[in-house]
């Protein structure tokens, strides 16, 4: 949906499709090196639900990117309808994105 060098953070996302590990890695990739970021997973949050926070920040972050980063608002209002899209898809037991996946 996305076209070629439209978000810069879809830059380095991994292919749709990818493993569950490459979909992590992304999330906590982007989690602490978005320009927006701020300390998602602090000492405070036990270590195993670090990568659950990622997650959720990429999710939220993807989001706030597709309504604020493209310049269009028509293009931008087109993306985040996609963007609900992905989420049904994986409560339908069939998600793309690597933001958007469902462990097994």
């Amino acid at each position: 949906m996305l076209r070629p060098g439209e978000l810069k953070i879809a830059q380095n996302a991994p292919l749709a499709g990818c493993s569950p590990e490459s979909a992590q890695q992304y999330t906590r990739w982007l989690a602490t090196h978005h320009y927006e970021n701020f300390n998602v997973a602090s000492w405070l949050l036990p270590k195993e639900l670090h990568q659950h926070f990622y997650n959720l920040y990429s999710y939220c972050r993807w989001a706030d990117d597709l309504g604020d980063e493209v310049p269009e608002t028509q293009r931008a209002l087109e993306l985040l309808d996609w963007w609900g899209d992905e989420l049904n898809a994986c409560y339908e037991g069939r998600p793309s994105h690597p933001v958007i996946y469902r462990a097994a």
